[in-house]
């Protein structure tokens, strides 16, 4: 059943996530220049010291993507499947929620940066909307096998 409609979602969210946590999510910039860089794991300054703050953006997305991946292979257990999908979009919302925090509260230096999302800030969302997309498809799946097993 790896050749389902769900495994391709779930495999494309994966991704997504992954190449999140390799890529710079955002730029704090002083007077139009940039001065800090953020990623998932840490915060490059000025001088080029990376600074260990964000390590829970890291471990927030890294765990969704092992929770994708895990569910890929729960395809015998279709609730459960279902059930690690919902949990991954939580924590997709989770990390979010600390983006915002690290990204717009929390300013480096002297608090004056202003914040610059990137593009790879949005592959967390995209990949929540294929988790929603392969929950879908995976309590269709579950529905269909009800029908049949009441039939017989």
């Amino acid at each position: 059943m790896i050749q389902r409609i769900q495994t391709i979602y779930l495999l494309v969210a994966v991704v997504l996530s992954v190449v999140c946590l390799c890529m710079q999510i955002g730029t704090f910039t002083e007077g139009g220049a940039a001065v800090y860089s953020e990623y998932n794991l840490w915060v490059t300054g000025p001088t080029g010291v990376r600074q260990f703050v964000t390590w829970p953006l890291f471990a927030v997305l890294l765990l969704s993507a092992a929770i994708g991946l895990y569910a890929i292979f729960r395809y015998a257990n279709r609730l459960l499947q279902a059930r690690f999908c919902m949990f991954a979009m939580l924590l997709v919302v989770g990390w979010y929620i600390l983006y915002v925090v690290y990204g717009g509260v929390l300013k480096p230096g002297d608090g004056s940066a202003e914040f610059a999302p990137t593009w790879a800030g949005a592959c967390p969302l995209v990949a929540s909307v294929l988790y929603f997309l392969a929950r879908r498809a995976i309590m269709a799946d579950e529905r269909l096998v009800r029908a049949a097993d009441r039939i017989r």
